[in-house]
């Protein structure tokens, strides 16, 4: 309801929820609306009903603020037009390879102080916007490229959020290396992995555990027949001159590939990141153990696709 001064039109303190709906607002805005300095000036202090988020944001409740709510005091704070961007954004798109947390960051093509809470990344043009219930977002890509430089130098946490870009995501590896083209160095190791078929976390693992080792490259993501063709199943990694499969996920087929001949190492996500240096000599004695035998014949065919 409004209420009629000589000089403008007062809001009703009750409504305020409906033009705020997660209840966070500019000291500008609500003054617009008729609101005093001074009666904002007395709700934010101790014990008062609201409180100060931001330089000049105000949340219209004494509660501790939620993650929305920072988020949106944060584009408050960065003004008209500003962009979330980072994490928070990449979890609005609906990747969630790492979770939220630390500062909220924003685009914005003008001047803003950044604070504890909020990092402002200034841009010089604004990407096309993206709404994502209800906040302007930037786009995955750009989004991405920005949470990996936060992020850095946890390579695995990178490699997480460039993991799920491409492969849920659908943002191709060369439009992430135009974003990520000065710096992030340890970022271009991940995507040249990435460029080179790995298609998940664990694959990553695996090729970096098979890097200390003396053993020849394998053919990754194989299907695996009979000479005669019957289907076999597949193999994550395989060694043709060996006979060796390696599988680094659950795989109802293995006992065919055993029946066949073929030595299959079993390695879980779980010991390729907890327990490389175990998981490296269980892989190579399973080598050295078909190396001394008869090779199966199998005819392997590179999979082009991997689920």
């Amino acid at each position: 309801m409004h209420t009629h001064t000589e000089h403008r039109t007062t809001i009703s303190i009750d409504a305020l929820a409906g033009l705020f709906p997660h209840q966070v607002a500019t000291a500008t805005e609500l003054i617009g609306l008729g609101l005093p300095g001074d009666e904002l000036t007395d709700r934010c202090r101790p014990g008062g009903q609201w409180q100060h988020l931001l330089p000049g944001v105000l949340l219209l409740t004494r509660k501790p603020p939620n993650r929305p709510q920072w988020v949106q005091a944060a584009l408050r704070h960065a003004g008209a037009g500003a962009l979330l961007t980072g994490v928070d954004a990449l979890h609005l798109h609906g990747m969630r390879a790492v979770p939220v947390a630390g500062r909220v960051r924003v685009l914005s093509a003008r001047p803003v102080d950044p604070t504890p809470e909020v990092g402002v990344i200034r841009v010089r043009a604004l990407p096309p916007p993206v709404l994502r219930k209800g906040f302007l977002t930037a786009p995955l890509t750009r989004a991405a490229a920005d949470a990996v430089r936060a992020l850095l130098p946890d390579v695995e946490a990178v490699r997480a959020v460039l993991t799920e870009v491409v492969r849920r995501g659908g943002v191709p590896v060369a439009d992430l290396a135009r974003a990520l083209a000065r710096g992030a160095e340890p970022a271009h190791r991940v995507l040249a992995d990435l460029a080179g078929g790995v298609r998940t976390v664990p694959q990553a693992w695996a090729r970096a555990l098979l890097s200390d080792l003396p053993l020849p490259p394998p053919t990754w993501h194989v299907e695996l027949e009979t000479a005669a063709g019957v289907a076999l199943g597949t193999a994550d990694a395989w060694w043709g001159e060996q006979g060796l499969a390696w599988q680094l996920t659950p795989n109802p087929d293995d006992h065919r590939l055993t029946a066949a001949g073929i030595i299959v190492a079993r390695t879980t996500p779980q010991e390729l990141r907890q327990s490389p240096t175990t998981a490296a000599k269980a892989l190579h004695n399973a080598y050295r153990q078909s190396a001394g035998r008869p090779v199966p014949e199998v005819k392997a065919t590179r999979m082009t696709t991997r689920p």
